[in-house]
């Protein structure tokens, strides 16, 4: 139950944080430009916000949308969990699946932070992880 308390926490925060921005104009995600996930699908997905220019609402609702499905994965799969590795299940493809949209929640969370950043100092931040 923590973990699933604190994705929603997480995601939520950075929803939150994403609509406060008001950012009416398209950018693109610079956190998605070099990502890769290891479930296929996911990775169509993330092939397609590398190219995408959203808005800061956009992004904070893709934030809560990735946020609510890594959720429910790691709600749903919790009796799959493997004693000595408490974080990973015994469904590998499912394990891939969770791990993208982890992968992918906290990519479009830097992103946020990064606008954030450079609405309150005016300046370009960096991509890199901080």
């Amino acid at each position: 139950m923590k973990h699933f308390t604190e994705i929603e926490n997480f995601t939520f925060l950075a929803y939150v944080l994403g609509h406060e921005l008001e950012g009416t104009t398209p950018r693109p995600i610079r956190t998605a430009t070099d990502l890769q996930v290891p479930d296929e699908e996911f990775q169509n997905f993330v092939n397609t916000a590398k190219t995408a220019n959203v808005t800061d609402e956009e992004l904070a609702d893709s934030v809560l949308d990735a946020g609510i499905n890594w959720e429910h994965f790691v709600a749903s799969t919790d009796n799959l969990l493997l004693p000595d590795h408490p974080l990973k299940i015994s469904d590998v493809l499912m394990q891939e699946k969770i791990d993208s949209l982890d992968i992918i929640t906290e990519a479009f969370v830097r992103e946020i932070n990064l606008r954030s950043i450079e609405k309150q100092t005016g300046t370009k931040a960096k991509k890199g992880r901080d």
